[in-house]
């Protein structure tokens, strides 16, 4: 490679792509949550109602099983075929469970709360049969108020979706669909063992379209093993033939330690960073030239899709599931290992194992084993974080004005290290005090941005060996 690519110094890349920061899905990460049990829980969930009466909700379902795993994966999931011994009791029980969460959370919160939002994840939601999914989204309706203009969503796995499903989807009031592609070349998806043929995707796409689904999008992973630049830009070409509405474009994230699944990949066919680089550039160019807008960090849309009018409108906002619209609800998860984020007030945490959740909440007792109540200084620092994530700047007036904090004082240390990130070209500071991440650098290079904002990074997060890549301690 060169000293540089498509306008990024690679020296100064170099100097900050070995560091392991975290992507901050949330803040503090749950690395910082501690154990809570079913009294705290319920607790925070009424301080929540307390503090936001008025808040509407977003719902997140999570269906943990899978016919087969897919070997990049990182998702909470159970391995089953179908067929398997047990497989459909194991099924039935989940289902019962998940329908005794819904109605008792209903109870606690109370009917009246409106739900504006239902995401369905995994796992595979449609491993389900019709009869039960139907069965759990009348439990939702029957226990919460459900808005006639909710967004409701879910994620398909185009090998593991029957058109009968789609049509039961639509029919339910589904809106939007996110198929995961991940990439179109023959030899990535054998080694990934997510085998899906580029027709197969295509007739999934064409039939949404038929039914009537608002958005239909794609989420894309570069960095897999056996990906190159050339490879990446022929997905991405066949991708813009397809016009998802929005493309989640993910950098695959490497951890055998914790992923067992990940243990048979073959490493030596893995992309090295700068390699990594040139895809993910590759991406901006390509879809941003095909009429794409760069909602921010790893997320894609047309103009008029609901994400880009969520930035449009500043109510943009990044969680587990990426970056979404709906800020201002809280987020209530439901299921294994679902997370719920209560605006304002804190996180919580199902448990994560099929048999510990279904002893739990057939026991009577709550799902809930961890969580993080919220200091003020999460909330300054969370808002400083959404806003660099979501919107590429950080306006200290607005929070200035939102926490009747003085920002020059309260982050007199942070902007310090940012002088240094200016030198290198990842931020631009506005003479109106405004953080400006540059474009393409500073979005690269994101998380380095936000982690000077993260309280709870000890000081050698910024090291690569016996080097510092910045005066944490400014």
């Amino acid at each position: 490679m060169s000293n540089a690519v498509n306008g990024i110094d690679l020296e100064v890349f170099r100097k900050y792509a070995g560091l392991s920061l975290p992507r901050h899905v949330s803040y503090p990460m749950p690395t910082w949550w501690h154990d809570v049990d079913g009294a705290e829980a319920a607790a925070l969930q009424r301080d929540s109602r307390a503090r936001t009466p008025a808040n509407d909700l977003s719902l997140y379902l999570h269906v943990p099983f899978c016919e087969q795993a897919c070997r990049y994966c990182a998702c909470t999931r159970i391995t089953q075929e179908k067929c398997a011994p047990g497989a459909t009791e194991r099924t039935e029980a989940y289902v019962r469970a998940l329908r005794s969460e819904i109605r008792d959370l209903g109870q606690a919160l109370g009917k009246e709360a409106g739900v504006r939002q239902m995401h369905w994840g995994g796992g595979t939601p449609t491993y389900l049969s019709i009869e039960q999914f139907e069965s759990v989204h009348d439990e939702i309706r029957a226990s919460f108020t459900v808005s006639p203009e909710a967004e409701i969503a879910i994620e398909l796995d185009p090998r593991a979706t029957s058109t009968s499903m789609l049509y039961t989807l639509r029919r339910l009031g589904f809106r939007r669909v996110s198929l995961g592609v991940q990439d179109f070349n023959e030899q990535v998806q054998e080694h990934v063992r997510r085998i899906q043929p580029y027709e197969m995707v295509r007739d999934m796409v064409l039939t949404c379209r038929n039914l009537g689904f608002e958005s239909v999008n794609f989420d894309l992973i570069y960095g897999l093993p056996y990906q190159t630049p050339a490879t990446i830009r022929e997905t991405l070409e066949r991708t813009i033939q397809l016009s998802p509405d929005r493309i989640a474009y993910y950098l695959y994230a490497q951890i055998p330690g914790k992923i067992a699944s990940q243990r048979g990949l073959d490493y030596t066919k893995l992309p090295d960073s700068e390699t990594k680089l040139e895809m993910f550039l590759t991406g901006l160019q390509v879809l941003t030239a095909a009429g794409y807008q760069f909602i921010g960090l790893d997320h894609f849309a047309k103009p008029r899709e609901g994400l880009a009018v969520a930035l449009k409108e500043d109510t943009l906002q990044r969680n587990f599931q990426g970056m979404t619209t709906g800020g201002g609800l809280d987020l209530i998860g439901l299921g294994a290992s679902s997370i719920s984020h209560l605006a304002g007030v804190g996180f919580l945490q199902n448990v994560r194992g099929l048999e510990d959740y279904l002893a739990r909440v057939e026991g009577g007792t709550s799902p809930i084993y961890r969580g993080k109540r919220f200091t003020e200084d999460d909330r300054i620092r969370q808002a400083v974080l959404s806003e660099l994530y979501c919107a590429a700047q950080v306006r200290p007036a607005v929070i200035e004005e939102r926490f009747d904090i003085v920002f020059g004082d309260y982050f007199a240390r942070e902007l310090g290290i940012l002088e240094e990130l200016a030198c290198d070209g990842l931020v631009t500071l506005e003479e109106d005090g405004r953080i400006q991440a540059t474009l393409p650098l500073g979005r690269v290079l994101m998380r380095t941005i936000a982690s000077v904002f993260d309280a709870y990074l000890p000081p050698d997060a910024y090291r690569v060996g016996d080097r510092e890549c910045f005066s944490a301690n400014a």
